[in-house]
């Protein structure tokens, strides 16, 4: 085998990579203008705080007087500290000390996460600004704003009643309602600003919400009612955006910076500060995307190398593939069935997920880990099910028999996986390796994140094993249904065989599947299930669909490479796993 292409991949690969988190680490810090500290606290004993703090640099301030004010910075679910970089950058570049807060169960935080325990998560996001409004003398010890995304709204208004209130605010990605017409009590100085798009919440909605907020029956969106000097100013602005990417959509940052400037700073700031178009936090959501996907890909040369060095006898053995072929119309409708089934399955479990948590039955304790685990209990037994319907039962225990489920003893079956942990092992070791030079304390502050990925602090990293061992089965399932079915020897006309498989595989399994995929996340809203919790379980199936298109051509070229899929069952379950952990809360 020639590995030079393989070397001048992964070479190229790697600058692509480091490139991305260089550029990602100085847009953190403003090109220059910001410094940005992590550390972490305890409110009372046992109960630590992580927080990062943005500070402009003191000589990027000029002759602007001290102590200035700050902003406290608080996410949404599933969000952390370092995901609301473009609002804790940008208001940063103008001048605010930015106090950035995990909440429980969230980025660094090693807490449990009660969805609905607001008033705790703000008493945590209070003690961290009290302290650094008294620690730092730069910073004012008094007045202060917040930035909020998605239900971190429902945190930050509950500091309306704490002995020091905010005197501005902004909330992203959510409009204070509580049920169906029923609103928080909206505080002074507020700007609502919402995408258009957003999955939870229609144009329709948000006026009426800003039409309670300023009692005007009339009110629209773009037009600031009230007076910010009096503090009963407010606002709604929208943008052509869904509500993931609100935290990082141009307008949004644009209008909410704007605000809390005027707001908090004084209308006469707002003059003498950095315009609010002039951003460049954009620049790291280009690296966080392009870094996310350059390590993923990564993988894919890095095990093929690895595997090219092994000797033979090293090798995980190659197992025959006996599977008869079907023509490629009833293999298309038989892969879209299946695809089509894993959604529908995932949607069922999901909801059986969100109602066990309800009355306290979810295990362990979050809708988020039980709706997974049934997923892939229910899902490997409906695909296999299906399998045997479509393929019929000689040909389904072909399939089965073609990825190494078949009658030989453990010895064999052990030599076998632990061969292949060897070729999984390296790339997994990789990622880890990129994982641990952005977010581990003694590297970078903060993290350089990357979209979908970061270093599992505290108990994610048992339960990135634990969810990796426990999709395995189901993931054995899904290469039986790869190889048996879509890698099935057939005569294709011309040449580039390898090709017209892994574009066989690629279509045949999402081209219904992602279709339906959209229909569940946006159609949660319009089925009455306006649980947040609900759509953003949704966006993470968007997620994971995202990275079974590479674990899917990995698994494909296995089949006809290796001709043994365990080394891509094991890397796709490490990978699978490590994007849910790093996606969802701490359970």
């Amino acid at each position: 085998m020639d590995r030079q292409p393989l070397y001048f991949t992964i070479f190229i690969l790697t600058i692509l990579i480091g490139s991305s988190l260089y550029l990602s680490w100085s847009v953190d810090r403003g090109m220059g203008g910001i410094t940005v500290e992590r550390i972490s606290i305890e409110r009372v004993p046992g109960r630590p705080v992580e927080l990062l703090i943005y500070a402009p640099r003191a000589e990027a301030m000029g002759d602007h007087l001290e102590p200035m004010p700050i902003i406290l910075s608080l996410h949404g679910i599933a969000g952390s500290k370092e995901g609301m970089y473009a609002f804790n950058i940008e208001l940063a570049r103008r001048n605010f000390t930015v106090v950035s807060v995990d909440s429980p169960g969230h980025g660094d935080s090693t807490l449990p996460f009660v969805v609905s325990d607001f008033n705790t998560m703000a008493l945590d996001a209070y003690y961290a600004l009290r302290y650094v409004q008294t620690t730092y003398p730069s910073v004012h010890n008094e007045s202060y704003g917040v930035i909020s995304h998605s239900r971190g709204f429902r945190v930050g208004i509950e500091l309306q009643d704490f002995p020091i209130a905010p005197i501005a605010y902004a909330a992203v990605g959510d409009i204070g309602q509580m049920e169906l017409g029923e609103y928080v009590n909206f505080p002074g100085n507020l700007i609502i600003a919402v995408g258009e798009y957003d999955e939870m919440i229609s144009t329709e909605d948000a006026l009426h919400a800003i039409q309670v907020a300023t009692g005007n029956s009339s009110a629209e969106a773009g037009v600031t009612y009230g007076s910010l000097a009096n503090q009963t100013a407010y606002r709604l602005a929208l943008a052509p955006t869904d509500h993931v990417f609100e935290a990082v959509d141009t307008t949004i940052v644009m209008e909410t910076v704007s605000w809390l400037v005027q707001g908090v700073q004084g209308a006469t700031q707002f003059s003498h500060t950095l315009d609010p178009q002039s951003q460049v936090y954009f620049n790291k959501t280009i690296a966080t995307f392009t870094g996310a996907l350059f390590l993923l890909v990564s993988t894919f040369p890095i095990m093929v190398l690895v595997h090219s060095y092994l000797p033979e006898k090293i090798r995980p053995r190659r197992i025959e593939l006996k599977t008869r072929s079907y023509s490629i119309m009833k293999t298309f409708v038989i892969s879209s069935i299946l695809g089509a089934v894993t959604i529908a399955i995932y949607a069922a479990t999901t909801a059986t997920g969100f109602q066990l948590e309800n009355i306290g039955l979810a295990w362990p304790n979050s809708m988020f880990a039980t709706g997974l685990l049934l997923y892939y209990f229910i899902g490997m037994i409906g695909v296999l099910l299906l399998m045997y319907i479509f393929m019929r039962r000689e040909n389904t225990n072909l399939a089965l028999a073609s990825v190494g489920v078949e009658r030989l003893n453990l010895g064999e079956h052990g030599k076998d996986i632990l061969k292949s942990l060897l070729i999984a092992g390296i790339p997994i070791a990789w990622v880890m390796f990129w994982l641990a030079i952005m977010g581990l304390p003694e590297t970078v502050e903060p993290y350089t994140i990357i979209a979908l990925l970061r270093w599992p602090v505290g108990d994610r990293a048992i339960n990135t094993i634990i969810i990796a061992i426990l999709s395995i089965p189901f993931l054995v399932v899904e290469a039986a249904w790869i190889r048996g079915l879509l890698m099935s020897k057939r005569e294709w006309s011309g040449g580039r065989h390898n090709i017209k498989y892994v574009l066989l595989a690629f279509i045949s399994k999402f081209a219904v599947a992602s279709v339906l995929a959209v229909v569940v996340v946006f159609g949660t809203t319009a089925l009455g299930l306006i649980a947040g919790k609900m759509v953003l379980l949704g966006l993470l199936l968007l997620l994971m669909l995202i990275v079974q298109i590479l674990t899917t051509i990995i698994t494909a070229y296995t089949a006809f490479e290796f001709e043994n899929t365990w080394p891509a069952v094991i890397l796709t379950a490490f990978l699978l796993a490590i994007v849910a952990m790093s996606s969802l809360p701490l359970v």
